[in-house]
């Protein structure tokens, strides 16, 4: 191994072969993520680790992801890349999902029930001025932009 390892191999905690190998010097704080500095910037440990072995292959928008669930660790063997959604979705399905979007009425900040996108759904029609957009937004207290996201479905997707 070389690079990252040689110049950081002194701040790992070396597990077995199999297992985790932990990042020792500066976190991120919050998530317990290791950074180091590249060139004056903040970088992610695992990251570093990962394109040290693998290549610089982690095309932008992709993310290194754990695969053992360890925000410390830096072996590569527990490291894949992937997209964002992929690594929310391991989150999710591994509970380690600490905010978990809360849809329609069960979200604090939701001015409309789901009742309420359903009557909008039935009631509108496209270019009438009495059941177009302005309209329904004017009756329900909601901007313009609110009722054409419901009614193209882009928010609310989950109410039928």
């Amino acid at each position: 191994m070389s690079g990252f390892f040689e110049k950081h191999g002194h701040k790992i905690e070396y597990g077995a072969p199999s297992g985790c190998w932990l990042w020792t010097a500066g976190t991120n704080g919050r998530g317990g993520y290791g950074l180091i500095r590249v060139r004056g910037r903040a970088r992610y440990a695992h990251r570093a680790a990962y394109e040290t072995i693998y290549g610089e292959g982690s095309a932008d928008g992709l993310v290194v992801r754990h695969k053992c669930d360890t925000p410390a660790c830096v072996n590569p063997d527990h490291l894949e890349i992937g997209t964002q959604a992929d690594n929310l979705r391991d989150m999710t399905e591994r509970g380690r999902r600490k905010f978990v979007p809360r849809l329609g009425s069960a979200n604090g900040r939701s001015k409309l029930s789901e009742a309420d996108v359903m009557a909008i759904r039935a009631t509108y029609v496209r270019g009438t001025g009495a059941c177009g957009q302005v309209a329904l937004a004017r009756q329900f207290g909601v901007s313009q932009q609110v009722i054409g996201g419901i009614v193209n479905r882009k928010t609310w997707a989950h109410v039928a």
